[in-house]
């Protein structure tokens, strides 16, 4: 490729996209140095910058080569080329990094350990072999340790452990995989476990439960085949019904286990590493045997493998009480364990975590991955949302299942999942990280938007930050979550279905359907108000949903005028004959209804899913959020049915039904053939599949949730996007 002085120019290039912690500079450098550039590359804040000199010929190659030819976990949204000022260079350089501008960056989620490294940490003659923190340029954590952009080790917590001869070796030599790889260590230089992984084994062996230190936070271990050691590990959490997740070794131990489809097993090995929801086989576990699907995922980290080589599989859940925040450092985990004698060991390190993330949570829906708890190996990779609003806005989520979103041009940064902001631990680190992912991607808000509801610790945060401030109803910022992953124009019909939402008229919402297009909604329909028992103890205790709803047919429920009343004569009447059935205090409930103390209207669709569940006698009450619901839908699932079965795959059926009509007599009035579906409720594979079955049938085109979850977790994604529409539509 040599050229004379004449023909040749100075271009700069700048990417954007996930270009940071991938491997890409030295990726940049390895291409270069094939193909005979000369130039530079660095990090410039969150971009990767690169200057070369040669014929325009010639770079269009070089970028071409870029494209496509990036390593696996990178991820390139946006090319920008611009000619330069002439400069000859004599070779191609890494150069040192950049602070950089105000652009918007875009930092890597962790990544877990690639085949490669797995390879040589089980090969005896190599010099990493058994080295639990093994990774390359293209695996191993990222976010989780980053304190500062760009992604170099020295604004990582990898400065704590200064390179060794042999890593540096390496990290400086352009033909090699771990050329400037940022995680790079080993047995002389890198982090050590606290406790050898035998030592660990065998307590786990010997039914005992111990703790161990993952990429994002503690988790708390045991064998779920071993009955008392799983009942330990709940009295532990405080967690009496609610299923573990399960780490197995590998895909083929995962096939031991459970069903899994060719789509599944490359979500599942990703390099996110999510948890997966996956129907299991039978099994003599009784953990396994919980409910119908069993989150099931792979190891992340070198030091994992080794654990599940000698034992497996096992659960890995993080380590906190119920609907508290996961433990990050050691000091917090000294402390938890002093107050649970019942944990026997810690397998620690001394790699700090700059920010604790949960394991993410997915599922296969339609035949497209799903995200139901968006977090570890997702977070905080940016969402493309196609606006005409360049500014800034904090969208601070829901109360329940919390992320939040920070956006910046068109990327909506969607923060990690935080769970319930009821406690003071969990609203004190939303707090912080909020604070530290707008320092980090160098967002300073104009706007904040938050919900309509007055009581929500994240309503009031909004309100202190001294912005201006815009409220959006709840499911209509869960339409919009929809509308924004797709970039659907014009009407839309939003199909919102959860627990509860606090409505425009004052009452809870939750069985609603909303014409949305752009920034605004009008609610068209809804399911029909039943005067529902209220408080916190009505929403775990399904047999209150279901004796409002009783009291309410019996008080001509059908009879009404507004809303979709749907037919519970079969529900009904199977309930009043059934031997079993004992409330005992639905005289009193009965008492309060008439009496219209301490209740709501509520149209919600997610309070009758339990009261369904109740009325059949399949669950009455929740032991974990969502259980009458999950088990009514497992009942629906049964192969062989008891005639409560029946009726429960009928009222899925009737549901399905019922969402088709009103959409269909929607079109006929508006013309809208969009279909949005979110919701917490959407969340029941049954429904979800039967919906969209019969929905693109008569010719609707019905879209979904994907990259965030269909329950609260996207609500953040909602209230953006409507923040970023009527900006747009004021300007």
């Amino acid at each position: 490729m040599t050229t004379n002085k004449e023909t040749r120019e100075t271009q700069k290039i700048k990417l954007w996209g996930i270009v940071q912690g991938v491997g890409f500079r030295p990726f940049v450098a390895k291409i270069a140095d094939r193909m005979n550039m000369k130039g530079k590359v660095l990090n410039i804040g969150g971009l990767v910058e690169i200057t070369v000199t040669d014929t325009p010929k010639n770079i269009d190659d070089f970028v071409g080569a870029i494209e496509t030819e990036k390593p696996a976990p990178a991820e390139i949204v946006h090319i920008k080329r611009s000619k330069e000022a002439f400069q000859d260079f004599e070779d191609f350089t890494i150069s040192d990094s950049h602070h950089g501008d105000d652009e918007a960056a875009m930092i890597p989620a962790d990544l877990a350990v690639c085949p490669h490294c797995l390879s040589e940490m089980r090969d005896p003659a190599n010099p990493r072999y058994r080295h639990p923190f093994i990774s390359c340029m293209v695996c191993g954590p990222r976010y989780t340790i980053i304190d500062r952009i760009p992604y170099d080790r020295e604004n990582t917590t990898m400065e704590d452990f200064p390179m060794c001869q042999f890593c540096q070796r390496e990290y400086t030599d352009l033909h090699d995989r771990r050329y400037h790889a940022q995680t790079i260590s080993c047995h002389h230089c890198g982090p050590m476990l606290s406790m050898p992984v035998e030592e660990a084994a065998a307590l786990l062996l010997d039914g005992e439960v111990i703790a161990f230190k993952s990429m994002g936070g503690y988790n708390l271990v045991c064998d779920p085949q071993n009955d008392q050691a799983v009942e330990k590990l709940r009295k532990i959490k405080k967690r009496e019904q609610k299923p573990f997740a399960i780490m197995f070794r590998d895909l083929k131990q995962i096939r031991q286990y459970c069903y899994i489809s060719e789509t599944e097993e490359k979500l599942i090995a990703s390099s996110a590493r999510p948890i997966l929801l996956l129907e299991h086989r039978p099994s003599k576990s009784k953990e396994i045997q919980k409910s119908r699907f069993i989150g099931s995922f792979l190891p992340s980290m070198g030091a994992q493998y080794l654990l599940l080589e000698r034992i497996s599989p096992l659960i890995f859940t993080s380590a906190n009480l119920s609907d508290m925040p996961m433990v990050k450092d050691d000091e917090e985990m000294e402390r938890m364990l002093r107050r649970e004698p019942l944990i026997k060991g810690v397998v620690s390190n001394k790699r700090r975590i700059q920010v604790r993330a949960d394991d993410s949570v997915a599922r296969v829906i339609d035949g497209q991955p799903q995200m139901i708890r968006r977090s570890k190996g997702y977070a905080p990779v940016p969402l493309y949302v196609n606006t005409g609003f360049d500014g800034q806005i904090l969208a601070v989520g829901g109360q329940l299942k919390n992320s939040f979103a920070l956006t910046k041009g068109p990327f909506v940064y969607m923060s990690q999942y935080f769970g319930d902001m009821d406690s003071v631990e969990n609203q004190k680190i939303y707090e912080e990280n909020t604070e530290r992912m707008a320092r980090l991607f160098r967002v300073r808000p104009q706007l904040a938007v938050c919900d309509l509801h007055p009581l929500y610790y994240t309503t009031a945060y909004a309100k202190k930050l001294g912005l201006p401030l815009l409220k959006v109803q709840h499911h209509h910022a869960h339409t919009a979550s929809v509308m924004a992953e797709h970039d659907l124009r014009g009407k839309v019909i939003g199909v919102s279905f959860d627990g509860t939402g606090y409505g425009t008229d004052g009452a809870i919402w939750g069985g609603e359907f909303l014409l949305c297009e752009g920034g605004s909604f009008q609610r068209v329909d809804h399911l029909r108000y039943v005067k529902m028992l209220g408080g916190d103890s009505s929403m775990k205790e399904g047999w209150k949903s279901a004796v409002s709803y009783l009291y309410a047919w019996e008080h001509g429920y059908q009879a009404r005028g507004e809303g979709i009343a749907l037919d519970l004569s079969q529900i009904i009447a199977f309930a009043k004959k059934r031997q079993d059935r004992c409330w005992p205090g639905e005289a009193l409930a009965r008492k309060a209804l008439e009496a219209g103390i301490n209740t709501i209207e509520s149209s919600s669709m997610g309070r009758l899913f339990d009261g369904v569940a109740a009325l059949l006698g399949i669950k009455e009450r929740n032991d974990y959020e969502g259980q009458c619901a999950i088990m009514l839908e497992d009942a629906a699932a049964a192969p062989r049915k008891s005639e409560a079965h029946e009726l429960a795959r009928r009222f899925h059926d009737q549901v399905a039904r019922m969402i088709l009509d009103t959409c269909v007599r929607i079109r006929k009035e508006t013309g809208a053939f969009q279909v949005a579906l979110s919701g917490g409720v959407f969340q029941n594979k049954i429904l979800m599949e039967e919906s969209l079955a019969l929905l693109r049938e008569n010719g609707f085109e019905p879209y979904y949730n994907i990259s965030v979850s269909p329950n609260d977790g996207g609500i953040a994604l909602g209230q953006a996007y409507i923040a970023m529409k009527r900006k747009e539509e004021e300007e």
